[in-house]
């Protein structure tokens, strides 16, 4: 038996759920599945025996260890939180024969950089004791898996950990298969987390630019705020710059309903700010905003510089001006497939999960 443990994802995440578990099971491998979270839903099936619990994280990490301790089938450990580490030393001092297996979705110092409030000495020391905490567990640890190649993989290396990488790639059964019928229209999105280092206000000032020009350009914004305050922010940028009628916000969605939308807009656009979290990891949305047949504008960032080159409209990040001049470029351009028909091919042949399957069941034989 394979367990897997997530304790703050989505029990339906992407990654975890639909790409990682279902590979596992496509192949005949039985799943215990456990996750953390309020939201009830149950997805056990024959090969899978999912069990959630609304708890605090403590007595989570409490009610696993008693799960643990009771099963003697068990061969694989995986965990998707730095704060489930100490699981896997529970695992390997009671059964050390246990393959475990520690999944990196976003590098822990990039987040924690981007986000602190405190000042720089006080935050480097913080790191520093984050890193010495994190690094305790490691020796537990057989395989790392890394989300995306631009995460510093040298943070791992002295341990002599074997590191996989795995991106976000989509599955080949989202990839739109023709062209023809794409929208024409000058319909932008933006999907995902809506919150300052994300440029969404720059996105905002941007779209006050390109209505100037082309007033029949609309933008929607699906997702969730991450802080009401930064809400209230953007709603009164969109009054101040009078786009009511031409931006769109709703609510977070199933990802399996994200590609529906997508196909409904011509651009796709990822604004990002220049800071830690957005130079050390890759955005998912490019590779979903290819997949879907989009004409893409994206700041000048490494992590999408390393999938992408000449296929795509580069902006200047934290520049409003250069994304609205970039926006308005690839509008007027809109006719035109050639960077449409480069993004589906490399989603075909290299950017999709199929390609890159055979290294997570790797792990498991």
């Amino acid at each position: 038996m394979i367990i897997i443990i997530s304790s703050n994802h989505f029990p339906d995440d992407e990654r975890i759920y639909h790409k990682q578990i279902k590979s596992l099971t496509k192949v005949g491998k039985k799943v215990l599945y456990i996750t953390r979270s309020t939201n009830q839903i149950n997805l056990s099936d024959d090969y899978v025996n999912h069990q959630n619990f609304d708890l605090s994280q403590n007595s989570f990490i409490k009610k696993i260890k008693s799960i643990l301790i009771k099963k003697d089938n068990v061969t694989h450990l995986q965990i998707h939180e730095t704060n489930l580490l100490l699981l896997i030393r529970f695992i390997k001092l009671l059964k050390p024969s246990i393959i475990t297996i520690y999944d990196v979705h976003e590098d822990m110092v990039s987040l924690y950089r981007t986000f602190t409030k405190r000042t720089k000495l006080i935050s480097e020391v913080s790191i520093f004791f984050r890193k010495k905490k994190e690094e305790k567990f490691l020796k537990f640890v057989d395989r790392i898996i890394l989300a995306n190649p631009t995460i510093k993989k040298d943070r791992y290396g002295k341990f002599k950990i074997e590191q996989i990488i795995l991106e976000n790639f989509p599955e080949k059964k989202y990839i739109v298969n023709s062209l023809r019928n794409r929208v024409n229209k000058p319909f932008i999105i933006y999907h995902g987390h809506l919150a300052p280092e994300r440029g969404i206000s720059d996105l905002i000032v941007a779209m006050g630019n390109v209505i100037k020009v082309e007033p029949k350009a609309k933008l929607t914004l699906l997702g969730s705020f991450r802080t009401s305050k930064f809400k209230k922010e953007i709603f009164k940028l969109i009054k101040i710059n009078s786009l009511e009628k031409h931006i769109r916000i709703d609510n977070q969605i199933p990802h399996k309903e994200v590609w529906g939308v997508l196909k409904k807009h011509s651009i796709g656009v990822i604004p990002f700010r220049r800071n830690p979290l957005t130079e050390n990891n890759t955005p998912t949305k490019l590779f979903e905003m290819m997949a879907s047949g989009l004409e893409i504008i994206a700041t000048d960032l490494p992590p999408v510089k390393y999938f992408l080159n000449k296929s795509i409209f580069w902006a200047n990040a934290g520049s409003p001006f250069s994304i609205g001049t970039n926006l308005l470029t690839a509008i007027k351009n809109l006719e035109l497939q050639s960077n449409l028909e480069i993004n589906l091919k490399l989603v075909n042949k290299k950017y999709n999960w199929e390609s890159i399957e055979s290294k997570y069941l790797s792990i498991f034989k």
